[in-house]
């Protein structure tokens, strides 16, 4: 196989990596995360720097906590610059929208202080960039190092009751019941 082909298919599962951790962390996948990651990854994100399983149990705290009641990150550009066969430098925007119920605590001070006080929800828009070293150990590409770079944050209240979606409509779910594991197990995913 040409180095080029090559590239082009470790890119791809590079990108694959990313997309899981994405979904992982807004369905609550928390064993899709760690697969993201090697066992000796270390993550520096916010008011967190430490190992993998530290880095999980950290956001998973503020994740499955019934205080924040929505979850989305949506990947953009995603440049891939590879060092050598085996390593590789990524850095990828996100967009992460996040909405959390007065009784957040901590984590609504740390992404929307200005309104930490408020009997309001608050909803987050938090734009910044993954900067991670990828490394192919075994034929598999995992984040071995990661920087979470934050550019922006936006937030407001809005009223608990506030919800525009309509309840007729196929809404989203935080757990294993939202309707992207339905659709895989109809295909023999699950």
């Amino acid at each position: 196989m040409s180095t080029a082909l090559q590239r082009l298919i470790d890119k791809d599962l590079i990108r694959d990596v990313l997309l899981r951790y994405a979904r992982g962390v807004d369905r609550r996948d928390w064993e899709r995360v760690r697969a993201a990651f090697f066992e000796d990854a270390r993550d520096d994100h916010a008011d967190f720097e430490g190992t993998r399983d530290a880095f999980i149990a950290w956001v998973r705290q503020r994740h499955d906590a019934p205080s924040l009641l929505k979850s989305t990150h949506f990947l953009g550009n995603c440049l891939v610059e590879f060092a050598s066969d085996t390593v590789a430098a990524v850095e990828t925007y996100f967009i992460a929208r996040l909405e959390l119920t007065p009784e957040a605590g901590a984590h609504r001070s740390m992404l929307a202080a200005q309104h930490a006080g408020s009997a309001q929800n608050s909803r987050v828009q938090v734009s910044g960039r993954y900067v991670d070293r990828f490394e192919k150990r075994n034929e598999d590409w995992r984040i071995a190092q990661r920087r979470t770079v934050f550019d922006a944050i936006e937030s407001q209240l809005v009223d608990a009751a506030d919800n525009s979606l309509d309840p007729a409509w196929t809404l989203g779910r935080r757990d294993p019941h939202d309707p992207v594991f339905a659709a895989r197990a109809e295909i023999g995913l699950i």
